[in-house]
């Protein structure tokens, strides 16, 4: 197959950064920024693109039926987990499901089962917290009590909640957003923030930057109420903006306005 390009994305949060992504040729520069800014960090699983994964970054196959590609993924996994040792990032945020999962229902629970056992010993082997990103645009583990059972008993187990993402898998799911935000706020450690206004927009501009100027009555996700939501469960939580580029100190007036106003809803909540 055609290989997949590496994103390189360096998301900027709330006085952190996550890595996701990269090529080998942009580490040097990555890891002076890291260095200079003297900041936490954590990893987006790829960390480092191999050669061996040739999709799209986003891509995993922790619940797919080929046992070959579970394999490919339980590798890339490993991988950043031992670079985030290395670097000494804080955390590894990793998605479960993505587009390829088993569409047989009883497989699905007992590969989520396996997972599950899989990740809690790569978190205590590496002592590196894992959080799982909620998903679930298709097959069968997509319920937000799903990802809860997943971390709930082990304490370096956490959700990372995306708010677009959730978004949008509530309404394809025919569920109430804020309801599956309350069930899953509860054992959240980390938060993506970026805005959509459903899937046709999110095709066309991927992940749009909030702002406080996107109001509801357009169609936008409501982001204070979903962040108080979250934080009413855990102030603590880690906060990236992900976006579709990597800003490095370059960062637009109007994207700063809206890390700003995020800011602002953090510290009165």
């Amino acid at each position: 197959m055609e290989r997949a390009r590496p994103a390189g994305y360096l998301h900027t949060g709330l006085d952190r950064y996550e890595i996701f992504d990269f090529q080998e040729e942009g580490l040097g520069k990555l890891k002076s920024f890291i260095k200079r800014k003297k900041l936490p960090f954590s990893f987006h699983v790829p960390f480092l693109r191999p050669s061996y994964f040739p999709h799209h970054g986003v891509t995993t196959f922790f619940l797919n039926d080929d046992p070959n590609k579970r394999a490919l993924s339980f590798k890339l996994i490993n991988s950043t987990m031992h670079y985030a040792k290395g670097w000494k990032a804080d955390f590894v945020v990793t998605h479960l499901t993505w587009m390829e999962d088993s569409q047989n229902r009883q497989k699905v629970i007992a590969l989520a089962d396996d997972t599950e056992l899989r990740f809690c010993d790569l978190a205590d082997r590496y002592n590196m917290p894992i959080n799982v990103e909620f998903g679930g645009y298709s097959g069968h583990f997509h319920e937000p009590e799903q990802f809860v059972d997943f971390v709930k008993d082990h304490p370096q187990l956490g959700i990372c909640i995306d708010i677009g993402h959730t978004f949008l898998i509530s309404g394809i799911r025919n569920r109430n957003f804020f309801k599956d935000i309350e069930t899953l706020a509860p054992h959240t450690k980390s938060i993506h923030v970026w805005n959509t206004k459903g899937l046709d927009h999110t095709k066309k501009h991927n992940h749009t930057p909030v702002h406080p100027s996107q109001k509801t009555e357009d169609g936008w996700i409501d982001i204070k109420k979903t962040l108080e939501i979250i934080l009413s469960h855990n102030k603590e939580c880690d906060i990236v903006f992900e976006y579709n580029r990597t800003y490095y100190d370059n960062i637009p007036k109007e994207v700063k306005e809206g890390m700003e106003w995020v800011k602002g809803i953090v510290n009165r909540t």
